[in-house]
């Protein structure tokens, strides 16, 4: 397939000519006559690469190469390979140019044979850097190093976190809401480990008794108890010279917390119903979205196994304080179902990703994972996913109120978030009732009762009754 060039130069002779220069060559192109043409064009179509002259009216060479680099254009890929053209030899402009993140500099001067070939250059270069993103992405679906997707600030510190425990025998507790990614951070670790063993995970909020846990987590013997029809390997022994992965800790009863911590302390530990004692090699990580601290306080959760476990804590942010990653795991998903499903993989407008964006995803990466199945599957070969198909999946304006009232883990009282939504109704109309009503869809009647119930007040109240 040709590669499809966007020239942008306000001289239009020059550009008509380079336009057939590069057509001889096999290069589709198409001609911007000044720089915010040449912005608009490339936020409706897609291009692999830009001829940018420096100087021209308006928005200039350098400024709109600035614009895309800094990623203040929405829709423009901020790694477009931009070649900057100029009629003047300048070192120091080239150097601004090179600063500023072009992919190369070249003068009008030069031959047809030069320009073609620096732009297969840079060209070859981001062929390169696009296959070692997919190379990257491959490794990441087959298990190495995990879907630790995303470049935000609070994810580079969680990779340098891995980095440093994973090479150690260090205890990891992880902690995070449900569905932020605990366990890939968990299996991160583990293959940064070195340990031959395999990675055993259990679920400490999946089993329904104590002794279904011990049995899990232990193993036992044949006849320890009514269903125990022969001999059972327990996940700690499985894990031997590996790691064992505890999710959900907080929700382990007090009698298991007990023999735990007496297995962690000493790594040895004796089936249910058996005498033996088994002698294991196993790296510990846990996980909860609990706060330990507190259910150590009300008694719930021992407080020596919470010190035992708690000696390298990871603390995953929600997505919604990383929303820098939602565009690379996004596209990330919809590559990894567009696969399973045998499906091309769609581009993603702009505005949808926006709205995904804007999003305060509660269920946070597993939530944004079964959105992204969901579009492969409605999308039945659509080459764009449109932010109408976005928002049909319910990330429309109806979740806006997780903005305004958060529920906390110790609940909250349902009058107090009533009265939360009224003062912040009335906040957004400078205390105007009437309008503060119609933003809750109440009467102002009732609006006013809540007013005087409350005794709220303010310098600028009015009260409109029409």
């Amino acid at each position: 397939m040709s590669k499809r060039i966007l020239i942008i130069e306000d001289d239009p002779s020059f550009g008509q000519r380079l336009q057939r220069n590069l057509a001889l060559d096999g290069f589709e192109t198409e001609l911007a006559g000044n720089g915010q043409d040449g912005l608009t064009r490339l936020r409706k179509e897609n291009f692999d690469a830009v001829l940018c002259d420096i100087k021209m009216p308006g928005v200039g060479g350098l400024d709109l190469l600035s614009r895309v680099r800094e990623g203040k254009e929405p829709g423009i890929d901020s790694a477009l390979p931009i070649l900057m053209l100029t009629s003047i030899t300048n070192v120091d402009t080239a150097v601004d140019a090179m600063r500023r993140g072009a992919s190369d500099y070249i003068t009008k001067e030069a031959g047809r044979a030069e320009i073609v070939m620096r732009l297969h250059r840079i060209l070859d270069q981001q062929q390169i850097a696009e296959e070692n993103v997919l190379l990257r992405e491959t490794l990441a679906r087959t298990g190495e190093f995990a879907d630790m997707i995303g470049t935000s600030s609070a994810m580079q510190h969680i990779k340098s976190e891995v980095a440093e425990v994973g090479p150690t025998d260090a205890t990891v507790m992880i902690l995070g809401d449900t569905g932020v990614g605990k366990e890939l951070v968990a299996r991160a670790i583990h293959q940064s480990s070195g340990r031959a063993g395999p990675f055993i995970d259990i679920n400490g909020a999946l089993l329904p008794d104590d002794t279904t846990m011990q049995s899990e987590l232990f193993g036992h013997e044949k006849g320890a108890f009514t269903d125990a029809h022969q001999l059972k390997k327990g996940k700690l022994e499985l894990a031997d010279g590996g790691t064992l992965f505890l999710d959900e800790v907080g929700e382990v009863s007090l009698s298991v917390q007990a023999k735990l911590l007496r297995a962690l302390e000493t790594m040895n530990f004796t089936r249910l119903g058996g005498t033996k004692n088994l002698q294991v090699d196993v790296r510990i990580i846990v996980a909860t979205n609990r706060d330990l601290k507190t259910r150590v306080a009300s008694g719930e959760f021992r407080e020596d196994l919470y010190y035992r476990l708690n000696v390298f804590p990871i603390q995953i942010p929600p997505l919604r304080e990383r929303r820098d990653d939602i565009p690379a795991l996004t596209r990330y998903f919809l590559g990894r179902y567009a696969e399973k499903y045998a499906r091309q993989i769609p581009m993603i407008e702009q505005s949808a990703l926006e709205t995904l964006r804007s999003y305060d995803w509660p269920g946070n990466i597993r939530e944004l994972k079964n959105i992204c199945e969901r579009l492969i599957i409605r999308a039945r070969g659509s080459d764009t996913l449109t932010d109408a198909e976005v928002r049909a999946c319910g990330l429309g304006p109806a979740s806006d109120v997780s903005r305004i009232v958060r529920i906390p883990e110790q609940g909250i009282d349902l009058d107090e978030v009533e009265k939360m939504l009224v003062v912040e109704a009335l906040n957004r109309t400078d205390w105007n009732q009437t309008e503060a009503a119609k933003l809750l869809t109440i009467s102002v009647d009732r609006m006013n009762n809540r007013v005087k119930k409350w005794g709220l007040k303010h310098e600028n109240w009015r009260v409109n009754k029409t």
